[in-house]
């Protein structure tokens, strides 16, 4: 058993996924890399008012005021065609994108259709189409023994049809479903051929020496028995919506509205195949400037649309841009949705998606360079540190690892800003003999150093600074720093 999945109208569909209402209005699609636009596919209303293929746009709005003209979007194209496949993919492993919008499916190998009645074909095939339609992608679905007769079946029903009888199927198919030239339409129509059943009863001997060669084609395309190999593709991770505004907008709300539908979309394409969202991408075309780039982590990977859409709308609520936006793409990395076995007394972060969304918003209020958690840069400059985004990775209970007394460090409470002291040495380059300062007033006793550092000599705020470790005679553990402008206490062992 074959199945091919067929979408009327692809690009048009592609182009409306987004704006499923105004498939009750009057819409046509042209395409606007032609040198003269013409119309190539329009919704029932428009076809209604009297608009046909072929007119040009100034033509249409002739017919129509009311029409709505939209340029085609190689991009939404491009999306819906992987969205499709990994829907399909979900039924059956073995696919062929046969022709833009139509996939043809091999399911002979799959143990719940093998010697299915009719009725199961039909509620396999209705679950298919469910799948789409939650993509809003309205499809056909034809099943038949070979990929030929369910294609026929896909393009001529009006939802779903399973072949039974392939022969008397095909036979009631008007001649159009053979695809012919218009020059051997004209021919048969004169002859009064309008059915295949008619066409096949005059014999393909005879049609071939009044035709020619085009007549076996017409014989192979009506053939209910000739099986052909599929050309085999699995479908890719890539999960990216895009949509192009009619007129760009300056304002947050009809880019949320538009967001908000990309992101279910997502959510549906990633739920199909089993995948979170690891990373977002957003990319906000601009009318008159470069576009902008928004990158989100996601703290726990997930496909829930609301969680994902609140992390976006956060993200943009400070957003400011120079000019209006025309179009955005949203981009989903997939991974696997995280497993993880706690012990009795573990447990993960309560809600790590609401942490994310506290910090974006204090990060929209003082800056996402000042929130984080601080982490030192490789450089021996002292307060030399980032802050990098916290890691959302469950907080496990662990055992702190017994140190060694001999290998313990003294914690250091560090002064900022040092202290200014007066200290005695024997000389210059000598070790600290005394201190005087705020916190400590003695003799010292031991002195490890000195530490010499700098940095940034090629530049104008070079800085260099040495450093002492001492221990007074009253029991003091300081660290003492001398720098251009003098003698400091930086520190003081608790």
């Amino acid at each position: 058993m074959f199945a091919v999945l067929h979408t009327p109208d692809f690009a048009l569909q592609a182009l409306l996924r987004h704006e499923p209402e105004l498939w009750e209005r009057p819409v046509a699609m042209v395409d606007p890399m032609q040198s003269t636009p013409r119309v190539l596919q329009m919704t029932p209303a428009a076809r209604e008012a009297g608009i046909t293929e072929g007119l040009t746009a100034v033509q249409a709005l002739a017919r129509c005021r009311e029409v709505i003209v939209r340029h085609r979007s190689p991009q939404q194209e491009a999306a819906s065609t992987d969205a499709l496949l990994q829907a399909a993919f979900a039924f059956s492993p073995y696919l062929e994108a046969t022709a833009p919008g139509m996939i043809t499916l091999d399911g002979r190998t799959l143990a719940a259709l093998k010697g299915a009645g009719a009725e199961a074909l039909k509620s396999w095939a209705a679950r298919l189409a469910s799948a789409c339609g939650a993509l809003q992608l309205r499809v056909r679905v034809g099943t038949g023994p070979t990929p030929t007769v369910a294609g026929h079946a896909a393009r001529w029903s009006e939802s779903i049809q399973v072949v039974t009888d392939p022969a008397a199927f095909v036979a009631s198919l008007p001649v159009a479903a053979l695809d012919p030239s218009d020059d051997i339409q004209g021919v048969l129509q004169k002859w009064g051929i309008r059915q295949v059943g008619e066409l096949l009863a005059l014999g393909q001997a005879e049609v071939a020496d009044r035709l020619g060669l085009e007549a076996l084609a017409l014989f192979a395309a009506a053939s209910t028995t000739a099986l052909r190999p599929l050309r085999l593709v699995r479908p890719e991770e890539r999960f990216e919506e895009h949509f192009e505004f009619a007129d760009p907008v300056d304002t947050l709300e009809p880019l949320l509205f538009v967001l908000r539908r990309c992101v279910d979309q997502l959510e549906h394409r990633l739920e199909a195949v089993g995948k979170a969202a690891a990373r977002v991408v957003l990319e906000i075309q601009l009318e008159e400037s470069a576009p902008l780039r928004r990158e989100l982590r996601v703290p726990e990977p997930t496909r829930r649309a609301d969680v994902l859409f609140r992390m976006l709308h956060t993200d943009l609520e400070s957003l400011r841009t120079e000019s209006p936006v025309a179009g955005l793409h949203l981009t989903m990395d997939p991974v696997r949705p995280p497993q993880r076995q706690f012990g009795l007394f573990e447990a993960a972060l309560k809600d790590p998606h609401q942490f994310q969304e506290t910090l974006a918003r204090l990060a929209a209020l003082v800056g996402a360079d000042r929130v984080g958690s601080p982490v030192r840069i490789d450089s021996h400059e002292p307060d030399a540190f980032r802050m990098v985004p916290p890691a959302f990775e469950s907080a496990r209970s662990t055992q702190t690892a017994r140190i060694p007394q001999l290998l313990r460090f003294t914690p250091m409470r560090r002064l900022r800003p040092g202290i200014p002291a007066t200290v005695e040495t024997a000389g210059p380059g000598q070790p600290p003999l005394a201190v005087r300062s705020a916190v400590s007033n003695a003799r010292i006793r031991v002195a490890l150093g000195p530490v010499r550092s700098s940095g940034r000599w090629w530049e104008s705020a070079m800085w260099e600074r040495e450093e002492w470790e001492v221990e007074t005679r009253d029991g003091s553990v300081l660290r003492l720093q001398r720098t251009a402008a003098g003698w400091t206490v930086e520190g003081v062992g608790d």
